[in-house]
């Protein structure tokens, strides 16, 4: 999925003058232009034909892409909560580029706990149609999620796309983890990525978010191509909905969907929220204007875990380290595959180190999301 931009629509309200000579009649005033966003990236919302409503506007499609490739089955494949994003307007309509979070075979089916895996990652979706099985050719949109697992995927749609020119394709996305812990692999969540056959672009590291393609051989993905997903200077002065993925400590700076931070200030305005809501998992809209967060309007009705989430951060010496944790001075801290470990350490090496580690404290359990060296 990349970057979930919707771009600011501007309005001009149009008033007509008096007319002259001591008339009281007055100009009728035109009515204000319907005026579409020159680029849109989200969920599909209803598909009627040819026209598709996202954000509440109507598009009629030209064509439908993946990969930059158009498909031959064209609006056939277009289904509501499948991610898109609308690459340019053009006389005959949009031309419809599909988003996935996923794309591969669907294994391990359980109906009834609306459970499945694809390209190696276990998802839940209660929306799980009946008529999907495993080995089916599907299509999975998703947004990052926090979950008591740490950084995972919601997910808003499982779309069958057997017999189409999109089977035989994969596709994952997710935050990197342990990318230098090993030669020419890095995790995604619980995928183990090999990019032995490529190069990774320039200045990826530890937190990114990026989409990857090539194959999935069990156990392991298989990359082709790595791209690096983030927020850019060309999409300031848009409108950006996600997943807040971090937060710093006094909340003038957050982080969404885990691709790009944001700077609150005392121009923000908040919408059904406040400042104090600003934290990990809580889906908002963002208005932009040049990296700053000028409108917040928090989603009240998204169903997020996010009650129960706090952050905290701890110095000291690291006394014993477990497979899954390492304590200081009595406190157990948990790592997981987005646990970020910088100035070269790995939790093998942490016993004796004096840290500084930032996480989030889940059902009172310390999640560990940044572990850097400090002097003691």
């Amino acid at each position: 999925m990349k970057k979930l931009v919707l771009a600011a629509l501007v309005g001009f309200v149009l008033t007509g003058c008096g007319g002259g000579g001591g008339s009281d009649e007055s100009k009728p005033t035109p009515p204000t232009p319907d005026v579409q966003p020159a680029a849109v990236q989200g969920a599909i919302q209803e598909v009627h034909g040819n026209d598709i409503i996202i954000n509440g506007r109507r598009y009629t499609v030209s064509s439908v892409n993946y990969d930059k490739q158009e498909l031959a089955e064209g609006t056939s494949l277009l289904k509501p909560q499948m991610m898109v994003q609308l690459k340019r307007q053009a006389k005959s309509g949009v031309i419809v580029e599909l988003e996935p979070t996923f794309l591969g075979q669907i294994t391990n089916v359980n109906h009834q706990a609306d459970t499945f895996s694809i390209n190696g990652v276990n998802l839940s979706f209660a929306g799980l149609s009946n008529e999907i099985n495993n080995d089916d050719w599907v299509m999975v949109s998703a947004l990052p999620m926090a979950t008591n697992n740490g950084l995972s995927y919601k997910v808003l749609s499982v779309i069958e796309v057997e017999n189409t020119d999109l089977a035989g394709h994969y596709e994952l996305e997710g935050a990197i983890a342990q990318l230098g812990n090993e030669s020419s692999i890095f995790k995604l969540g619980q995928v183990t990525v090999d990019y032995s056959n490529i190069s990774l672009p320039v200045g990826i590291k530890n937190g990114d978010w990026v989409e990857v393609t090539g194959q999935y051989i069990k156990p392991n993905f298989i990359a082709s191509e790595v791209e690096l997903e983030t927020y850019d200077e060309s999409d300031n002065d848009h409108e950006i909905e996600g997943i807040i993925t971090k937060v710093n400590s006094t909340k003038t700076v957050f982080e969404l969907n885990a691709r790009g931070s944001f700077v609150v200030d005392s121009t923000t305005r908040f919408e059904d929220g406040n400042k104090a809501n600003l934290v990990v998992g809580e889906l908002v809209e963002v208005t932009v204007v040049k990296g700053i967060a000028k409108e917040i309007e928090f989603e009240r009705d998204f169903g997020g875990e996010t009650s129960n989430w706090r952050e905290f951060e701890r110095e000291g010496h690291v006394s014993s380290v477990g497979y899954d944790h390492f304590m200081i001075a009595g406190e157990t801290f948990y790592v997981d595959a987005y646990t970020e470990f910088e100035d070269n350490l790995k939790l093998e090496t942490l016993n004796g180190v004096y840290i500084d580690v930032e996480g989030v404290i889940i059902d009172g359990k310390k999640v560990a999301r940044e572990i850097e060296r400090e002097d003691d």
